[in-house]
């Protein structure tokens, strides 16, 4: 086995522009389904990242109920037994408890629909760093009676820092919610929706404007990567009461999760194209190349090398070839998808407004997971050896009469 070996490595470089040609269609195969995986993985996690960071957290407990009808009357108790529970469980790598609900942003004779949340400044600017979106005026304190809104709700009620805004909704049992609130700060979001929906009280403040008393309405855990999810789910369900639940943040936001199984999809069909594609490339330089060296399989056959020992020549080529082709396409798609990865790309000009009306934030983000490089390496390789098929069953089949005649 180790002469084939020797004599296959040594038939690849008798003919250098032969093997090049045949490695060279499958590095660009890999290069270009790295790129590519790079690229929708990365866009898809920036989505992710920038909804549950702002919004739901990878995790959320909530009352049993609340998800379906948001209604404060469904509200929970944070309590130490839960705080304890956030605190020991590992791959927790942040949680804080919020109020979410709906009240009419008001000032003159403007009014919008808002989202609001009542927060505990310090902990949530740990997990979400909402500092950071402060555009103007000062991130509120534990304790203060002002409020921060979306500089796109701003716009709209034509306020300012220092303006006042009144906020009008349904409290706790139907109770009527009213206040009066100096604006803060003005938050600059990624993505367009939330500048234009959402309003930050400290959490005593919007328990005051609700009356709600010492409850919240969720629990919201970031972990340290997607993947960990379940696993910490699992770990949290036996922890807590029945009238609780914990939901990911595919349930909570299940139209985008929708929206990327829908994308995963597409993108699924177009690498099937380019692997279809690939295969067929490389399929036509495999009968090039058998046809170019018909005469000296020939000749071998005809000095009395058996065709099996032809097979396994010709099979260990194949295997060096394709193992050359996806080595250097993975290797040299590294660097250049590290630079990406380190330096996304921000769009800008109308261009970025398209991204922004559709809910995104305007940068193209790609990904870094070994998975990017290993499954179209893997992909084009067994694609190889189905190909590899092809030879195996010329030299079978090769007469060498007609050979020598070629």
């Amino acid at each position: 086995m180790k002469t084939y070996f020797k004599l296959a490595w040594r038939n690849l470089w008798r003919s250098k522009k032969r093997t090049l040609i045949t490695v060279a269609s499958i590095f660009f195969g890999v290069f270009f389904v790295v790129m590519m995986s790079s690229l929708q993985k990365g866009s898809f996690e920036n989505m992710i990242e920038n909804m549950v960071r702002f919004y739901s957290g990878y995790i959320q407990i909530q009352h049993e109920g609340f998800q379906e009808n948001k209604s404060l009357n469904k509200s929970m108790v944070y309590d130490e037994t839960l705080d304890s529970l956030l605190k020991n469980t590992e791959e927790i790598t942040g949680f804080t408890h919020r109020i979410e609900s709906f009240a009419l942003a008001s000032t003159g004779d403007k009014s919008f629909g808002a989202m609001v949340f009542g927060i505990l400044p310090e902990n949530e600017n740990r997990i979400s760093g909402i500092k950071k979106r402060v555009s103007e005026g000062e991130y509120i304190k534990p304790g203060s009676k002002g409020i921060m809104i979306g500089k796109g709700l701003a716009s709209n009620l034509d306020v300012g820092v220092n303006d006042t805004l009144i906020l009008l909704g349904q409290g706790y049992h139907g109770v009527t919610a009213a206040g009066k609130y100096h604006v803060v700060a003005l938050l600059d979001f990624p993505i367009n929706d939330m500048n234009n929906r959402f309003v930050y009280l400290d959490m005593e403040a919007c328990r005051d404007l609700y009356d709600l008393g010492g409850k919240a309405t969720s629990a919201v855990i970031m972990v340290k990567d997607p993947y960990v999810v379940d696993r910490v789910i699992s770990r949290l369900k036996p922890g807590v009461s029945d009238e609780l639940v914990v939901l990911s943040w595919k349930e909570i936001q299940a139209e985008l999760e929708n929206l990327i199984s829908g994308k995963l999809a597409s993108g699924k069909i177009v690498k099937a194209i380019l692997f279809m594609v690939i295969g067929f490339g490389i399929w036509g330089t495999i009968i090039m190349l058998m046809s170019e060296r018909k005469r000296e399989l020939g000749i071998m056959i005809a000095v009395g090398v058996r065709k099996i020992r032809l097979v396994w020549i010709v099979a260990i080529e194949s295997f060096f070839i394709g193992l050359l082709g996806v080595i250097s396409g993975a290797i040299v798609s590294f660097p250049l998808v590290y630079y990406l990865f380190k330096n996304p790309i921000y769009v800008t000009g109308k261009v970025a407004k398209t991204y922004e009306d559709m809910g995104f934030e305007p940068v193209i983000k790609f990904g870094l997971q070994p998975d990017i490089f290993i499954n179209p390496a893997i992909t084009v390789f067994i694609l190889f050896c189905f190909i590899t098929i092809y030879p195996v069953v010329f030299i079978k089949k090769l007469k060498t009469v007609d050979a020598l005649r070629a």
